[in-house]
């Protein structure tokens, strides 16, 4: 993907190999393991105790506790290794990231989206989004965003009752309105990318892509992927040419793949439940 992907004449590089992930893979399946006896452990002496599901109810506790402790390692770790392993230009991309952080952010926003029945999620994804894009580097110079839950609030809100009311056709028309309004407050040294896609466009290429898989009985599912992929990515531009001369290189030795392999396991045993 990364090798197919060309901007400014230059194509992107990605330098990750099969041997990294798989150890990175190997380790998250080994924390688990650990984690999933622990918590068997504490509930097989809590059954001890006389109370009518006493154990049970800790067991899932523990068991959703160290699931929101994984988000933020999940986060920062797999965005960590993916940035540090992408390149272009002979520079490579990084996160700056923090667990505490982004603990923190993440701790909030989930509270809160909770409590208020989903309604704090625009302002929850646009804080989220601020700081994963303030913390994105390209070398020593990083991404900026700037965003408001009101207006994500209102994105989402038009987006979901002129969904219902069109039985989803207007669900094309909502990506386009989001893809726009993310990239159009997203900026690389002061710069301002934009995207121009329209509700049309993606409506028309989701029934192409449909009717290929259909017809081809799953065959084309590869070109519709493609098919659907520039559609995404050709519709985004920047208002004006980077200064490459001012960015120099900045290497992440921190980041493995081990939180990547962790976020893998989770998709994996998501899959298999489901």
């Amino acid at each position: 993907m990364a090798e197919n992907l060309e901007w400014a004449g230059e194509r992107f590089s990605f330098h990750g190999t099969g041997k990294e992930r798989f150890i990175g893979f190997l380790k998250a399946l080994g924390i688990f393991i650990v984690l999933y006896i622990g918590i068997y452990i504490i509930q097989t002496i809590l059954a001890y105790i006389p109370i009518p599901y006493f154990g049970m109810i800790v067991g899932y506790l523990l068991t959703l506790g160290v699931v929101l402790a994984l988000v933020p390692i999940i986060v920062v770790g797999g965005r960590k290794y993916l940035t540090s392993r992408t390149g272009y230009r002979n520079l490579r991309f990084g996160f700056d990231g923090k667990i505490l952080e982004v603990a923190k952010l993440y701790g909030k926003g989930i509270l809160l989206t909770i409590i208020t029945l989903g309604i704090y999620y625009p302002w929850f994804f646009a804080e989220k989004e601020a700081y994963i894009q303030s913390k994105t580097r390209y070398g020593n110079t990083n991404f900026g965003f700037s965003a408001e839950g009101k207006e994500i609030f209102f994105l989402y809100l038009k987006g979901f009752l002129l969904s219902i009311v069109t039985l989803g056709i207007y669900y094309s028309w909502f990506l386009a309105d989001i893809q726009n309004y993310i990239w159009n407050r997203t900026s690389f040294q002061g710069k301002k990318f934009r995207s121009d896609i329209t509700g049309g466009k993606i409506f028309v290429n989701f029934l192409i892509a449909y009717l290929i898989i259909l017809f081809t009985l799953g065959i084309g599912f590869a070109w519709a992927v493609v098919r659907l992929t520039k559609l995404f990515i050709e519709s985004v531009s920047l208002e004006a040419e980077v200064d490459f001369s001012t960015i120099s290189a900045q290497p992440d030795a921190t980041a493995n793949a081990t939180a990547e392999g962790l976020e893998a396991l989770a998709e994996t045993l998501e899959a298999f439940l489901s």
